[in-house]
């Protein structure tokens, strides 16, 4: 059953279910009481609802305030043409106050967090996950938002990054302790945590992981000649993502394809433009053409800011949000490229 309209514009209203839950205590590293939640899991004919309250895991029966879907669908279609505006940030890593204040400041969504960009797109390149101990609101806050954006003609896009990947395969190195005590609940074990049977696991395993609008790539880290030399579409690139989800770092390595996309110079992981001394402007220029595409924009490497390489084709939107203490968010709008702050201010790219 998909969301109805009543349904999700019930949950709108309804944000402390899913937004505050693991806001009551102060989750900080030396704390010793962790709230946390909700996490849904399909079980027969209902779904079951964990929460850590006060550091103990509570079980319920889910009773609203939405229908959720027993699958999420993952697109077809992985590139998207005339779109009018959009906004894009990356690497929130748990740090919810500070995105939601760049949504709220910049006129993505409103004081009560529902989304107002009517037909523009929101892309979020990858990890929200790890590091800060607001991950959960931050999921939450997605998924509440894809489902209204789609109602009003836009659209979110939330594109899996190395951290998601890390933490679908129980990589627990960047984990918050408040995370740590969450897993206990669950063997130990992030895939169990994140598994099918879990609507935020099904959700994400329909994610992408490249897209492109107008004539723009988005992604986590970037694209080198050794994805393109693999002679993939988008959509086959991202499903082939997708079936990786959950495989040990042994399968990845073992199974050619996988090894390409997760490695060094896969589009998870790969940093060259802001590492590689030796990638040159026609180089870049040239990955671009193949791609018919006149930027790539990706997170994955921290910069105080936001900003440009390669005579603007390549634009770097990880702005150390990471860090709990500033952030900035891109915006499109007008054929023109801004850098948009915490205050809502707009700076020229």
């Amino acid at each position: 059953m998909f969301f109805s309209k009543f349904l999700i514009y019930t949950l709108l209203l309804t944000n402390s279910l899913f937004i505050t839950t693991a806001l009551a205590h102060n989750n900080d590293e030396k704390s010793t009481k962790y709230d946390d939640g909700p996490y849904l899991f399909y079980n027969n004919n209902h779904i079951q609802q964990f929460d850590v309250i006060n550091s103990k895991l509570e079980i319920t029966n889910y009773a609203g305030p939405l229908a959720i879907p027993e699958e999420f669908k993952a697109t077809d279609n992985d590139q998207y043409s005339d779109v009018k505006k959009f906004a894009a940030i990356s690497d929130i890593h748990g740090q919810f106050a500070i995105f939601k204040k760049l949504l709220i400041n910049n006129g993505v969504i409103n004081d009560a967090l529902n989304w107002q960009y009517g037909t523009g797109h929101l892309i979020i390149t990858g990890d929200i996950f790890d590091r800060g101990d607001t991950v959960t609101e931050a999921l939450w806050l997605v998924f509440k938002l894809e489902q209204q954006a789609a109602i009003a003609g836009g659209h979110v896009h939330y594109l899996l990054g190395n951290h998601e990947y890390l933490v679908l395969r129980n990589d627990q190195r960047y984990l918050h302790p408040k995370y740590k005590h969450t897993v206990s609940f669950f063997n130990d074990n992030l895939t169990e945590q994140y598994s099918v049977q879990s609507v935020l696991g099904r959700w994400l395993r329909s994610k992408s992981t490249i897209i492109k609008l107008n004539d723009f790539i988005f992604l986590h880290g970037g694209i080198h000649e050794d994805f393109l030399n693999l002679n993939m579409t988008l959509e086959s690139a991202n499903q082939a993502f997708r079936d990786s989800i959950s495989k040990s770092k042994k399968e990845l390595k073992a199974n050619p394809l996988w090894a390409t996309l997760h490695g060094k110079t896969g589009p998870i992981w790969y940093r060259g433009y802001f590492r590689d001394e030796q990638l040159k402007d026609e180089a870049v220029a040239g990955v671009l053409r193949k791609l018919q595409a006149s930027k790539v924009i990706v997170g994955h490497t921290s910069m105080p800011s936001i900003e440009t390489r390669f005579d603007g084709k390549v634009i770097a939107i990880d702005s150390s949000i990471k860090r709990g203490k500033e952030g900035e968010l891109l915006l499109w709008e007008n054929n023109q490229f801004f850098r948009a702050t915490l205050t809502g201010e707009k700076k020229p790219l």
